[in-house]
């Protein structure tokens, strides 16, 4: 696909309002408005239109990622100075590219309708907070009103370790300092080491993917540090798994001992569809870091999790499912909607409103 075909669907997608922009070979370009996909021209797209367009926005470090893992995101900057979040996917050899446009202006926690427990893990001085989601969930946008909220302190040195920087954080009451992997450090493990040599108190990386990046960002937070960190993960339960599926099996006790000796929160979300207008709507899991929790990830019994956030909702704790007859009572989703999400239909159930039922 040449640039400029690229940069015209660029621009039809925000003259409709498009919230995202597909290319899969075999079909046309599809552009997303609201919850359903229009075309964004008449021509379909061939396997080498698309993998051409990714080896242009890829470098060799992404190129490994994706071999490794079959998927991964860059920053694409359009000719008109609009940024897209760009995720590159490949089955069975086959390429295909989703491109997301990254606001201009940061956004902040008040706007995004989540609960008060993530504005409250940016009060804090110390500890670790993990925050999960898959592609398209909102986490980075959640990590991202999490720094700019931090950046209104002025007690706070803020150094964030970003695989792309997506949001440009003006200067505010903080300090604070974005740096890319690629560009400012080698990698997210020795950004996390040159924000602790350089003083900051609070370190956020905006994806932990290996176990030298987790090794790192456990000791900063245990170094007395608050630390943020992104993992791709759908649940609370699967957050943990993941950080602790990072290093050898031997490996593993000694980092649930570190990990539970250092978790502050673990939120997960995801976002659905409102009701009543468009727009999406975050669904957040909420676990805090108290002594029967950091018992169970010492243990490994993660599935503990779930009936200790069922039994805490008086200290912040919230399954998905509690978060989803929330969102029901106050009639921002369709019953269809959360059931799509539910982890238990009949808990979800239990006190929705009658349309559910």
């Amino acid at each position: 696909m040449d640039g400029k075909r690229l940069e015209n669907l660029l621009v039809a997608m925000e003259r409709v309002g498009a919230t995202a922009l597909h290319l899969v070979p075999g079909r046309t370009p599809m552009l997303r408005v609201q919850r359903r996909f229009v075309a964004g021209d008449e021509t379909a797209l061939v396997r080498d239109d698309v993998a051409e367009l990714t080896r242009d926005l890829l470098f060799s470090d992404h190129r490994e990622l994706l071999q490794q893992q079959g998927h991964v995101e860059v920053l694409y900057r359009a000719r008109n100075g609009r940024r897209y979040r760009a995720a590159v996917a490949e089955s069975d050899g086959e390429p295909a590219l989703v491109l997301r446009p990254v606001p201009d202006v940061p956004p902040r926690l008040t706007t995004l309708e989540l609960p008060p427990q993530v504005a409250a893990q940016t009060r804090a001085r110390n500890g670790l907070v993990v925050v999960a989601g898959f592609f398209g969930s909102g986490k980075s946008t959640t990590i991202a009103a999490m720094v700019e909220e931090l950046n209104q302190d002025p007690a706070r040195h803020v150094v964030t370790i970003e695989d792309a920087i997506q949001f440009v954080h003006q200067s505010g009451a903080a300090l604070l300092h974005q740096r890319e992997v690629g560009t400012h450090v080698a990698t997210a493990h020795e950004g996390v080491r040159q924000a602790m040599a350089s003083g900051a108190d609070v370190v956020v990386v905006s994806e932990v993917r290996d176990g030298k990046s987790l090794d790192a960002a456990i000791a900063a937070a245990e170094s007395g540090c608050l630390v943020i960190v992104g993992v791709e993960a759908g649940s609370i339960v699967g957050a943990i798994s993941e950080l602790t599926s990072m290093v050898p099996i031997e490996d593993r006790p000694r980092l649930r001992t570190r990990l539970a000796r250092t978790l502050r929160a673990c939120l997960a979300q995801s976002l659905l569809h409102r009701s009543h207008r468009a727009g999406r709507i975050p669904v957040v899991e909420v676990l805090v870091g108290t002594a029967p929790v950091r018992s169970v990830i010492r243990k490994g019994t993660l599935q503990e999790l779930l009936l200790i956030m069922q039994k805490c909702r008086g200290l912040g704790m919230q399954t998905t499912d509690v978060a989803l007859r929330s969102l029901l009572a106050r009639h921002l989703v369709t019953p269809d909607e959360a059931l799509l999400h539910a982890t238990s239909r009949e808990e979800v159930l239990a006190r929705a409103p009658s349309a559910a039922r």
